[in-house]
Order: C-alpha cells, then structure tokens, then sequence
C-alpha cells in the first residue's frame, strides 16, 4: 500500500504534463492559414474522409471526483475505435457523420495510487468545418473497472460519457484529436482507415 501523495508532490509533478497540454491545445485550435479558415465545407454534404474505422491512440488524463468516488489526478495511455454508421449523418444540409466509438484507457490516480481500465462506449456526432477541422461531440456510457486493490473490495462503476472535441486533419488518413470531457479527457492521434 502506497501512501497518498502530498498536494506540493502532485502540484510540482503536473507541470510539465500542463505546459504540455497548453501548447498542444494552443496548436490544435489555431488555424493554419488563412486559406484553411476560409474554406468552409459544413454546407457540403459528404466532404470529408471516406472511412470504415477511425482508430485513435492518446494519452488520459482525469481531473477531479470523475472517476467512481474519489478525487482522482490521474494519467494514463488509451486507445478509441469509431466504426462509422452513417456517411452522410443525420442532417441532409450539413456535412456531418455519426459513429459507433469503444475504447479502454488506463487511468494512474497520483492522489491515491488507484488504477483503474474505463471502458467508454460512445455515439459520436462529427460536422466537418473544413477540410483540415472537423468537430465532435459524444455521449455514452463508460465502465470503469477497479485494477488496484488497496482500497479492499471495490465495485465496478457504471459512468456516463459526455465529451466533445476536435480534430485537425493533416490529411485523408491521419489527424490530431483533442477530446475533453467526463469520466476521461485525452490527447492523441487517430488513423482514418
């Protein structure tokens, strides 16, 4: 058993992941040129990336009372699959798609040394801004699965999943996806397929 981390130890521990953070969503949200910003395709039905799957692989992380019931500052790796449901989404005169999203992420508490695998399943509702800026948003439900055992006998906890996000793609197969949201908000990579 691992005794609980002072506030300085975890304050000093998480600045550099928060510089991290602050220049990689200062970099996702500003626009790469003024072309890009012009180019708006949300009116243009089906002008986005033709995929089955969007695979994407990230880093977690979780701030506050999110994960089951204890004040969590966790880390961690994870990975997401969107099977895409429908091309053309939900509304005729926009460009927007829905997906079927599943993941697991493996979340590392700095509070209270707990581990706990949160399995998020989600619909995700993307509109494709322009042809490099695509957003989303995604409700569902999570599973989070105790992994540590210190606590004792701990349940499995059912969450809900409310994130939105968006996504920089560099091109037909490959983006940059920033998704914040609850039980788990993450940073990482995704691959059109």
């Amino acid at each position: 058993m691992s005794p609980p981390r002072t506030a300085a130890a975890i304050a000093g521990s998480m600045k550099p992941f928060a510089s991290f953070a602050a220049v990689v969503l200062a970099a996702s949200f500003a626009p790469r040129d003024a072309r890009a910003t012009e180019e708006g395709i949300v009116k243009e039905e089906g002008q986005h990336p033709d995929y089955f799957a969007e695979l994407d692989v990230h880093g977690v992380f979780a701030i506050g009372p999110t994960l089951g019931r204890y004040d969590v500052v966790g880390f961690g790796p994870g990975a997401h699959a969107n099977f895409n449901l429908l091309k053309n989404g939900l509304i005729a005169s926009l460009n927007d798609s829905v997906a079927l999203g599943v993941g697991a992420a493996l979340v590392f508490d700095a509070l209270g040394g707990d581990v706990r695998l949160v399995t998020p399943v989600v619909l995700q509702w993307n509109f494709w801004l322009t042809p490099h800026w695509s957003v989303f948003g995604e409700p569902g439900v999570a599973i989070e699965f105790p992994m540590s055992t210190w606590r004792g006998n701990e349940p499995v906890y059912l969450s809900p999943v409310l994130d939105v996000g968006a996504r920089y793609d560099f091109n037909d197969h490959v983006a940059f996806v920033v998704r914040l949201g609850f039980p788990v908000s993450t940073v990482g990579v995704s691959f059109f397929m």
